[in-house]
C-alpha cells in the first residue's frame, strides 16, 4: 500500500518519541511504501536520521521561505502566480477564508463546516499562489471588518489584522501540500500537518487515519499562554488549533490515539468513540533488555529532551529533597537542550540549589538502553505526555519507573506507588524516596514485573500488527 504520512517538527528532522514511533512504524511496515509530508517550523538540513527504502521525505517549512515553489514540487510556478487574479481571489480565496475565520472568531467552530473550507483553500491552493492571495489588501480589510464586527475584538486594529494575515499565511502552507496518489493518509496529530490530511479526505476521499501522541491542542495552549503575543493572536490561534482538532476528528475514518488517556480529551471535542481504536507505542524486547542492577551510588537516570514541557525544574527541586534524605545520591539527566534557554535555567537551578555534585546534565545518548542500565530508578518528570517511550522502554530493560501521573503512563506502569502528581517536587519526591528505600532484591523484582508486563503488553510486534490491519481495513483490503 501507499501511505501519506504528515508529521509536524518531528520525524525525521529531530529526534523525541513521535520520531521514535514513526521509525518504528515505517521501519516495521517495510512492505508499505511510505511519503512522509514534514511541517517543520524553518527549511531544514539533512534528516537526522537514516530514512529506510520505503520512504520519501517532503519537507514543509512555515518560515524562512517566500515561495512555497522552493520547497514543495509544485509546477508551473510562473502559471500558479499569473492565475491569482484579482477575479480569483475575490471568487475563490477570499470567500471559504471568510467562512473559515468567521469559525476561528468563535471557540466551538463547526467541524464540518472548517472541513469542507480547508478542502476549498486546498484546492485554490493547488491553482493558485497562496502568498500572492494572502497579500491582497482586500484579505487584510476583511479580516479587519470580520474582528471589529465582534464585540470581544472591536477595538482591533487594521495593523494587528494585517499580522494575523501574515501568520496565517504561514499556517495554511501545508494546505498546498501535493497530496500524491495514495492508499490512506495518516495525520500523527490534531495539528497544522493534518491539514493536508483533512483536504485529501475532503476533495478525495481518501480514507484517513490520525494518531495522536500527547494531546496537540492542550500543549499549544500551553505554548501560546508562554509566548509574548498579543491577547488577540492568543484567542486567535487557540481557536484556530481547536477547529483543525475538531474538524481533523470529524473526517478521520479512524483514530488511534496511543493511550486511553487521550480518548478522554478527544471525546470533550466532539470525537465519534465510535471511530476509535488505541494502539500502544512498542519497543523491541531484543533491544532493550535486562541488565544487572548498578553498584555504588544511589543513581536516578531521566531520558528526554530538555524542554518546559519536561519539567526539569520540577525535577531538580525533588531531587533536592531526595538529596538531603538519601545520602550520596546522584541524578543523571541524559538529552538534547531543545531549548536552550529553558536548559540554562536548569543549569542555573541546579547550582543555585547547591546540586553541582548530585546532578549531572550527560548530554544527549545514542542508546537509551545504557543509560537505564546505570539508573537504580528511571524518571520521569513531564507536564504532558502520549505514552512516553522513555517509560516503556525502561520498563523493558527491567527497572524501576516513577513518573508523573500524566497521559498514559498510568496506563503502562499499572501502579499508583509509582506515579506523582505533576508539577509537584514534594509529591515526586516522595514517590522516588519510596523506591530508594526499598531493597536492592526488592526493586529488581519490581523491575522483573515490570518487564514481563512490557513484553505482554507492549511489544513492538503488537504494535505494528494493530497498523497494518488499520490500514487494511481503511483499504477495504480486510472487513
Amino acid at each position: 500500500m501507499k501511505i501519506l504520512l504528515t508529521t509536524e517538527g518531528t520525524f525525521p528532522y529531530t529526534g523525541g518519541g513521535v520520531s521514535t514511533w514513526a521509525v518504528s512504524l515505517t521501519r516495521g511496515l517495510a512492505h508499505h511504501q511510505f511519503a512522509v509530508a514534514a511541517v517543520v517550523a524553518n527549511p531544514p538540513d539533512r534528516p537526522t536520521m537514516a530514512l529506510p527504502p520505503n520512504v520519501a521525505v517532503l519537507a514543509v517549512p512555515l518560515w524562512g521561505l517566500e515561495m512555497v515553489e522552493e520547497y514543495l514540487p509544485l509546477r508551473r510556478g510562473l502559471w500558479r502566480r499569473r492565475r491569482t487574479t484579482t477575479a480569483a481571489v475575490a471568487t475563490r480565496f477570499l470567500p471559504p477564508l471568510e467562512l473559515l475565520f468567521d469559525q476561528v472568531l468563535v471557540a466551538d467552530a463547526d467541524p464540518g463546516q472548517v472541513a469542507e473550507v480547508l478542502g476549498e483553500l486546498a484546492a485554490f491552493a493547488e491553482q493558485a499562489d497562496l502568498r500572492r492571495a494572502m497579500q491582497d489588501e482586500r484579505v487584510w480589510r476583511m479580516l479587519h471588518a470580520r474582528l471589529v464586527a465582534n464585540p470581544l475584538y472591536r477595538h482591533a486594529t487594521f495593523g494587528e489584522a494585517a499580522d494575523l494575515a501574515r501568520t496565517l499565511y504561514r499556517y495554511l502552507l501545508p494546505l498546498a501540500v501535493p497530496v500524491p496518489d495514495v492508499d490512506v493518509v495518516h495525520a500523527s496529530a490534531s495539528a497544522l500537518c493534518a491539514l493536508p490530511a483533512i483536504a485529501a479526505k475532503v476533495r478525495r476521499g481518501i480514507p484517513l487515519v490520525l494518531t495522536e501522541h500527547g494531546i496537540y491542542l492542550r500543549e499549544r495552549i500551553l505554548e501560546l499562554v508562554q509566548r509574548e503575543v498579543s491577547t488577540l493572536e492568543k484567542v486567535m490561534f487557540s481557536n484556530l488549533y481547536r477547529a483543525i482538532a475538531r474538524a481533523a476528528y470529524h473526517v478521520a475514518d479512524r483514530v488511534a490515539p496511543v493511550c486511553h488517556y487521550n480518548v478522554r480529551w478527544e471525546r470533550e471535542l466532539g470525537l465519534d468513540p465510535s471511530k476509535v481504536r488505541v494502539i500502544y507505542n512498542g519497543v523491541d524486547p531484543g533491544r532493550f533488555s535486562p541488565s544487572p542492577p548498578p553498584a555504588g551510588r544511589p543513581t536516578l537516570v531521566w531520558v528526554g529532551r530538555i524542554q518546559p514541557l519536561k519539567d526539569l525544574l520540577t525535577l531538580i527541586r525533588a531531587v533536592a529533597l531526595v538529596a538531603g534524605a538519601v545520602p550520596g545520591v546522584r541524578c543523571l539527566l541524559y538529552g538534547p537542550d531543545t531549548d536552550p534557554g529553558y536548559a540554562a535555567q536548569c543549569r542555573r537551578t541546579v547550582t543555585a540549589a547547591g546540586l553541582d555534585e548530585v546532578v549531572a546534565f550527560e548530554g544527549p545518548v545514542a542508546d537509551a538502553s545504557a543509560a537505564f542500565a546505570r539508573a537504580d530508578v528511571v524518571v520521569l518528570s513531564s507536564m504532558s505526555e502520549g505514552f512516553p517511550y522513555t517509560v516503556v522502554e525502561a520498563m523493558m530493560c527491567g527497572r524501576p519507573v516513577v513518573a508523573t501521573d500524566v497521559g498514559g503512563v498510568a496506563e503502562a506502569l499499572d501502579d499508583r506507588s509509582l506515579l506523582a502528581e505533576p508539577q509537584n517536587a514534594a509529591s515526586l519526591a516522595a514517590a522516588l524516596l519510596g523506591q530508594l528505600r526499598r531493597s536492592p532484591g526488592e526493586r529488581e523484582a519490581l523491575g522483573q514485573r515490570l518487564r514481563q508486563r512490557a513484553v505482554e503488553r507492549f511489544d513492538e510486534r503488537r504494535f505494528l500488527d494493530g497498523y497494518d490491519r488499520l490500514y487494511r481495513e481503511l483499504d477495504g483490503c480486510l472487513v
